[in-house]
Formats: C-alpha cells, structure tokens, sequence
C-alpha cells in the first residue's frame, strides 16, 4: 500500500485516478471508485478484460481459464458481487476431484468413508498411525511446504495426496517452496481437522450446513466468471471512464515521492492517484531513489521471485456425460496434466443448446521448458493421449482444439523468497498517491475474493487521501 499522507480537500471536479490492469483487483478498485464518482481510467496491456479471471466464446460456448471458484465470508465483497451479478447467476453443486495414481478418484472436500472405501481401510489405519508416529516426533523446523505437509499429515498421507500433484504445479520438490505457501491449506491445518471437517459433512445441522454450502456449493454467474468484470468494465465506460485495452504502461511520473501520472501507449496522462496491479518488480524498477539494498533486490529477483506459466489445452469432445466431476486435480505421475475441467458440469449458460463438452486441460510449466514452445497440434495431441490413456474420454470422439498461454501466472515462493521481497515492497510503499495490488503486484497466489479485498482497500485509500 501506499505511503499515508493527509487527506486533500474535497475536490470541486471529480479526481483522476488510474487503474493498471483489467483484472479482478484492479477493475474491482476501479468499479467502486467509478461508483463513487471519480474519473477512473483502465490501463490494460493486453487485448482481454478480466486477466485471469477471463472467459472465452469458443464453439458457441463459454468457457473460463480454468475452474474459477468464487466465495467470500466477507459481507462486503459479497454484497459487491451480487450487485455486480444481480440475479443471473446459479449454484454449482458439482464437486472436485482428485485423481490417484491408482485411478480411483476421491471427492473433495474428503468424505471419510469415500476415501476408506477407496483407499482401503488398510492403508487408511497405516495413515492415521503414521500421522501419530510425526506428531510424538514433530519436527524442529518448518521451513518448507514439505515441512508444513508432513508436520501436519504425515509423510504417508503427504506422499500419497500432496507431493505429484503440487510438485507438477510448483515444478519442483515441495521441498524447495517455502513453508508460507500453506496459507491457502491452512483451513485444514491437520489431517485430525480434515477428518472431523469430513464428517461434520455428514451432520444435519445449521453448521454443518453452512460448511456444505461453502465448500461445496458456490454461486456462479451464467455466462462464466468473466462475465462479472465485463459487467465492471461497462459500468467504468456509463460512469464517463475509460477502459483502455492494448495500454501497456511504460513508466509512472513522479515527482518527489509523489506519483503525478503515468505514460502508456496512450501518451502521457496525469492522475490525482494511481492503484497498479502491474507485476512488482517492472513496478519498482520505473520507480526513482533506489538504495543498494533496492537495487541487489530488484537484480536477485529475476531468480527469486520466479513465477510458473499454463498452458490450456481445450478440447471439443463429442459427448455429454464424460464423468461427474466439475474439474479433478491430477495426482498421477502416470500423466504431465495437472488438472482437467468440465464444463459441463457448471452451469447451463456455458453450454447452452451444443451437444458437446469442452473440457480443459491444464499445464503447468516454466518457459525456458521444451513444452512452453511447442505447437498447438502436439500440445492437442499430447492432452487427448493422456486424457484417453487414464479413461475419461471413453470412447468420446475428440474434434476441435484451441490453445491459450498464460505466461508468468502463479508466483513460486522459493525459500527465503522474502529476503528480496520485503525491500522491494518497503520502497513501493514509500510512494505517496501510489497502491500495488493483485497477484502480481504482491507476488502473492490469491484467490479471487482476496484480489476483490485488495481492490476495495485501495479504493478506500484513494477516497481518504484524495478526500471524496
């Protein structure tokens, strides 16, 4: 966040306020501030509202970039997004699964007598008394995302549910992540708290209930997750703003340690504020007065503070009933795929009168990987192999293809990650009229009510300082 400073008068014309990124932090910034009556200008660089949270007309459907799950205990943020949706949204009710590397499928949220029944209550019993066995020797430290894992499982039930799947999605040994990645596993902090999570879901009262409905029942808007910041962005245009696409930002003007504007391919523009949700590093290093500790930190970033880019693979299969699932996170070595959506499965506005399901196949990889430049044909031929090879096409036929990437997506916290990180944001907060925001712009792997909160504290800080 941006460095506090004493609020302005009341402006007699409305503020100038610019918002980088057409994603869900920054367009949700910008949706309230529209709202509230500023000036709000997007600036995005690429062609697409809604960043990663976008979604695709492909064969007379809709489909997102991958599973896009939306929830909130927040009050706030959920009174937003219902009056962003209105009423054109439905419950999906369909579940998530993961997928062994024995080819059994287990619900998620865990049931107990799914996974018992699947897994065995053999190899359940040696689980729970290896889980035993860790907390009577809990380790000195936790460090890292392995640590965290086995401290609070086991190394049977971390070997068996946890390792393939997240060392596909960081692309290394969870033991090279640091330990704070647990944060978005903390709910189930312990495999005693997954058990009695687990059968709580099998309880008939109002709390139990209420986990149900958020774990595994969310709202969804009929024509896709993106449809909630297309909406945003036309509420930005009705309010006299712009949203401006193909806008990268070159560089912030600054003068002192205030930020006055910024220059994009638009030109030179000046703005009363500025909230960002640029990546971090570019952010800082257009920004002036940087000391030593600044400089070695923005040069130690380029193999510190790394990111993991997806490939998506989406098939046209000629069938509509492959399997239940709304998506199954891959927990197989036996294939590179690391997760696979149904869309089928999610609301009847995706879908609508086709016969046919698209289904999305994730990959996961860095971009100096062979599999980053390969081509649209081999990457399509390579997730219908794998796809086949594992059953959950049946015998589906396959038709057309289409292929996205998504460079430098999803930040990798390498152990000790936050030695580079802290001066980095320090010197971006010693910045007056300035807010960095977003995955990017944190280095932090949010989920989309945390960019919608995010969003919405940039935007109160804009209207105390600028005093609107």
């Amino acid at each position: 966040m941006s460095l506090s400073s004493s609020p302005a008068p009341r402006p007699s014309q409305p503020p100038r306020i610019a918002v980088v990124g057409a994603g869900p932090a920054g367009l949700t910034a910008g949706y309230v501030l529209a709202k509230a009556g500023a000036r709000v200008e997007v600036h995005e660089g690429s062609r697409f509202i809604g960043g990663l949270s976008r979604t695709l007309d492909l064969w007379n459907q809709r489909v997102d970039l991958g599973p896009h799950r939306f929830h909130t205990q927040d009050a706030r943020i959920d009174a937003l997004w219902k009056g962003v949706v209105g009423e054109d949204w439905a419950s999906v009710a369909a579940h998530p699964g993961v997928f062994r590397n024995d080819g059994q499928v287990l619900r998620y949220p865990l049931q107990v007598l799914d996974v018992v029944r699947k897994v065995g209550i053999t190899e359940s019993v040696r689980c729970v008394l290896d889980f035993g066995r860790q907390q009577l020797r809990p380790l000195p430290e936790v460090r890292t995302f392995e640590d965290w894992l086995v401290q609070h499982f086991g190394r049977r039930v971390y070997e068996q549910f946890f390792r393939d799947y997240n060392e596909k999605f960081f692309g290394r040994p969870c033991a090279q992540v640091d330990a704070s990645v647990s944060g978005a596993a903390s709910k189930d902090a312990s495999l005693i708290d997954t058990v009695i999570n687990a059968l709580r879901m099998r309880v008939a009262n109002a709390r139990a209930s209420a986990v149900k409905q958020v774990t595994e029942q969310f709202p969804y808007p009929q024509r896709g997750t993106g449809e909630v910041y297309e909406r945003m962005a036309q509420a930005i245009r009705a309010s006299g703003g712009e949203v401006l696409l193909d806008s990268r930002v070159e560089a912030l003007q600054v003068e002192g340690r205030r930020v006055t504007g910024l220059r994009s391919a638009q030109g030179p523009r000046d703005y009363d504020y500025v909230i960002s949700s640029a990546p971090l590093v570019p952010l800082v290093a257009q920004l002036p007065s940087q000391s030593p500790e600044v400089q070695r930190a923005l040069s130690d970033a380029r193999d510190v503070l790394t990111f993991r880019s997806a490939l998506l693979v989406y098939l046209e299969v000629h069938g509509t009933d492959l399997f239940p699932e709304s998506w199954l996170e891959m927990h197989t070595r036996a294939v590179r795929a690391c997760r696979v959506t149904n869309f089928r499965n999610w609301v009847p506005g995706l879908h609508g009168a086709e016969r046919s399901t698209i289904l999305c196949v994730e990959y996961w990889c860095a971009q100096d990987e062979a599999i980053w430049s390969e081509t649209d044909e081999h990457l399509a031929r390579l997730a219908r192999t794998e796809l086949e090879s594992v059953g959950l096409l049946g015998k589906a036929p396959v038709g057309r293809f289409h292929v996205v990437r998504l460079p430098r997506c999803y930040p990798v916290y390498q152990p000790g990650y936050q030695r580079v990180l802290q001066p980095l944001q320090e010197h971006l907060s010693s910045f007056e009229r300035l807010s960095s925001i977003g995955r990017g712009g944190r280095f932090s792997y949010n989920s989309q009510d945390a960019n919608w909160r995010m969003g919405l504290e940039a935007a109160d800080e804009a209207r105390a300082v600028l005093g609107f």
